[in-house]
């Protein structure tokens, strides 16, 4: 079962959660945004994690009964005092013990799904998050006074990616949507801002682990009058 609904704070984009109701492998798609997840455990102990930015899919094992919730952040948010390029494409523990998980240096009871929210804006006001308001203004389309080079260094140095492999990423992610609203590849490729299909199909390959062949036939079956 998975639960995803946007954020209603600044800082946060989207908050989410899932059951684990079948063992498996699963595909966890490239994304531009810092994650924050929690995990209760088939065996009741609870985790925490941190997911930076990638550029390319990966996949994860998950069991039977698990939980996790958690949180995409929006991209003006930083993680203080964190060295990004180690953590870009990879997932990292954060401590947990007792109930409370470890943010940066800090220690703070770990939130339910319902406290998600009002977690992520006290961990903004106490510190271990931080609001980039130069990147925040950029992205309202208020650039006045720095260059583009200069916008540019300050992205890539907020959020950990490029501005041009974050477009990539978007991009791949607005063909996505129209793949799966039964859309032609070429058509997809073109309107989602794609040299071509073979461009379309080595980004999804990339960015969702999946050609758009595999997106349209897994859309296909999904809508209720297939078969």
């Amino acid at each position: 079962m998975w639960l995803e609904r946007p954020g209603s704070t600044p800082a946060v984009r989207t908050v989410w959660r899932a059951i684990v109701e079948e063992q498996g492998e699963y595909l966890v798609a490239g994304s531009e945004y810092w994650g924050i997840s929690f995990i209760r455990r088939a065996d009741g102990s609870l985790g925490g994690e941190l997911d930076g930015p990638s550029m390319s899919a990966r996949s994860t094992k998950s069991v039977a009964g698990e939980s996790y919730w958690g949180v995409e952040l929006a991209p003006f948010v930083v993680v203080t005092g964190l060295d990004k390029q180690p953590v870009l494409g990879a997932t990292v523990d954060l401590p947990v013990r007792s109930g409370q998980v470890r943010l940066g240096e800090r220690w703070t009871t770990l939130p339910a799904f319902d406290e998600l929210e009002d977690w992520v804006d006290e961990m903004v006001r106490l510190g271990p998050l931080g609001v980039d308001e130069g990147v925040r203004a950029a992205l309202d389309g208020h650039r006045d006074g720095a260059s583009p080079r200069t916008w540019q260094r300050r992205y890539r140095r907020t959020v950990g990616l490029t501005a041009g492999q974050v477009e990539q990423v978007r991009r791949a992610e607005r063909a996505y949507a129209l793949l799966q609203a039964g859309v032609a590849p070429a058509e997809a490729a073109a309107r989602a801002g794609f040299a071509d299909q073979a461009h379309l199909t080595r980004s999804l390959r990339l960015i969702r682990g999946r050609t758009p062949a595999a997106v349209l036939a897994a859309a296909a079956r999904r809508r209720p009058d297939a078969g």
